[in-house]
């Protein structure tokens, strides 16, 4: 999540990631690890090119998952073709902060569980999570090794599975040298 001095009455909850299909449908990013955190939510805020904020009504949201992605997709009110939805590749997704509490409060427990887990890469012990950063985009886990700490994107590429305080990881080695 991301507060932003410069808009203080919103908060970004995730981003567009590009248009699914031809009526406007959308797959989009929100910054949760349990889908059911935003199952209610009817109603956010989009940026246009000056900056202005403005309402999104969603009338349909959905959530596939696919191997161990959780993949969102929503439909806005006033977005009726693929032109209008590719239009919104890369915006940002907001809330108003007094109406963002739920959505906030579930988000930072679960990233404070995240705290002394410890990470596996190729069933081998890297390190323990030692701070998790807040990331527009996504968290980035900051993890002590033997070596130094090591940051690693808390996303589906790098992060294979979180379970029993243990995160397994793949993909690490496309981080070094980073």
């Amino acid at each position: 999540m991301n507060r932003d001095a410069n808009i203080p009455g919103f908060i970004q909850v995730g981003h567009v990631l590009r248009s699914h299909g031809l009526e406007g449908e959308l797959k989009v990013f929100f910054d949760v690890s349990d889908p059911q955190e935003i199952e209610d939510l009817k109603l956010v805020y989009l940026r246009n090119d000056r900056g202005d904020f403005y309402p999104a009504r969603i009338t349909d949201m959905w959530v596939e998952g696919k191997r161990n992605n959780i993949s969102f997709f929503v439909q806005f009110d006033h977005i009726a073709d693929r032109t209008a939805a590719e239009a919104l590749r890369n915006r940002g997704i907001f809330l108003e902060v007094e109406n963002a509490d739920a959505f906030l409060n579930a988000k930072a427990e679960t990233e404070d569980s995240l705290v002394d887990h410890e990470v596996y890469d190729n069933n081998e012990s890297i390190g323990l999570v030692i701070e998790v950063m807040n990331n527009p985009a996504h968290p980035i886990l900051v993890v002590a090794t033997t070596s130094g700490s090591r940051l690693i994107p808390y996303i589906d590429h790098f992060v294979k599975e979180t379970r029993d305080g243990s995160i397994y990881c793949q993909n690490l080695d496309e981080l070094e040298g980073i």
